[in-house]
């Protein structure tokens, strides 16, 4: 296996005291402890709350897992059949008035839906924030509930004017699948969704997790600080890969197929004409994850069952071994989550929603696990720009 890189502080004295130096984009640096999410000592799987994250994709639903993590153990009988309830029933009471201004929201990237409508519910269900335990779990359980609602009524107005309403005598991924889709998922195609949202519900402190922490350290509401993680979340070098990646696949498909090759073969002239280039290959690399993502493997097993899923995991391996070959990069699940997406007819700007569908579950725990313990997150700069410039007027500052 090989090893991390070293990390390097370097201490100096600043204005109020001694300054740690940490590495930019801050690799390998530890802010806090957490007991919701974590690598193991050997850096090859997640672990969600003791259990490895695999385990839990494999076994558990979406119910136990979301439990699992706001509440720290796994829910027996009566517990599981409350925690289902109330997501239930709150994904059924999305406010009217909210539908109404999605209808107003431009038809542009999704993500802009989830940001919009959970500060709308923020300032709807909660205007004036507490921090004590029932209200903190049951806001947690409402945005889990309905920022999937969101995130599809969302799609469907901004495009065709009408929305499917959620439905809450249905399991909550059959629901949401059934609502990006406009088709009730079969068995297989929901569990295959689940599998995914388990999958996607927390990672350590990545980027969006790390902003809702920040946000929450200001004892700002939960509200908010999930729409920081939904801004977080947008950017390509995070939620949005499996985006690029699932975009880049289709152009390959589409190149192989005007010069009549099979794509499984035509994958790696196709990657290497692009590495040559020097353009970035989306779903590759992993900040933890340096040799292999588990959670590939996990959604490979539905890739398999999924439409021409034999097919496809011959062209997600071979890319795996063209990059392993020149770069030295493991697949990372949003290359997998890319095509179980397509298979399961997801439009392809909903991915990073889906993402988001999943994560929320993580969101709300770290919020939560923040606050009870809480010590405001504000690191120091250390300021490299000029010094010692005197204001001049307009007159004298801008002559020709």
């Amino acid at each position: 296996m090989s090893r991390r890189p070293e990390v390097r502080c370097v201490e100096e004295e600043g204005p109020l005291g001694k300054l740690i130096i940490v590495p930019k984009g801050l690799e390998n640096v530890v802010p806090d402890t957490t007991a919701i999410s974590g690598v193991d000592p050997k850096g090859e799987h997640t672990i969600y709350r003791g259990y490895l994250i695999t385990d839990l994709a494999e076994n558990a639903n979406f119910y136990e897992a979301a439990y699992l993590f706001l509440y720290g153990q796994l829910p027996c009988e009566d517990e599981l059949r409350e925690i289902k309830r109330k997501i239930d029933t709150y994904r059924a009471q999305v406010p009217e008035k909210l539908f109404d201004a999605l209808k107003l929201v431009p038809a542009t990237h999704p993500m802009y839906y989830g940001s919009f409508g959970v500060l709308f519910l923020g300032q709807y269900y909660a205007p004036e924030w507490r921090f004590d335990d029932d209200f903190l779990y049951d806001h947690a359980l409402r945005l889990i509930a309905q920022l999937p609602v969101i995130f599809a009524a969302g799609w469907h107005l901004s495009r065709h004017g009408t929305f499917i309403r959620p439905d809450p005598g249905l399991d909550h991924p059959r629901d949401v699948l059934r609502m990006i889709t406009g088709r009730t998922p079969s068995d297989l195609a929901a569990r295959a969704f689940e599998v995914s949202l388990i999958l996607y519900m927390d990672h350590g402190f990545n980027a969006s997790t790390f902003t809702v922490r920040v946000i929450g350290s200001t004892l700002s509401d939960m509200y908010s600080a999930v729409a920081g993680g939904i801004g977080a979340l947008k950017g390509p070098l995070h939620g949005g890969a499996n985006e690029k990646a699932i975009e880049m696949l289709l152009d390959a498909k589409r190149r192989a197929e005007e010069l009549g090759k099979p794509l499984e073969e035509y994958i790696e002239e196709y990657i290497l004409e692009k590495l040559k280039r020097k353009e970035r290959i989306m779903g590759f690399g992993h900040r933890i994850y340096k040799i292999h993502d588990p959670r590939t493997d996990v959604a490979a097993k539905y890739i398999r069952q999924l439409k021409d899923g034999e097919w496809w995991l011959k062209v997600l391996k071979r890319a795996e071994e063209v990059m392993w070959r020149e770069k030295r990069l493991p697949a990372n699940i949003d290359f997998y989550t890319a095509v179980l997406y397509y298979q399961l007819g997801i439009p392809v700007p909903m991915y990073t929603p889906v993402f988001a569908m999943g994560r929320v579950v993580g969101w709300t725990a770290h919020y939560i696990e923040q606050v009870k313990n809480n010590r405001l997150i504000r690191p120091t700069e250390k300021y490299v720009g000029p010094t010692g410039l005197k204001y001049r007027p307009i007159e004298e500052r801008c002559r020709r």
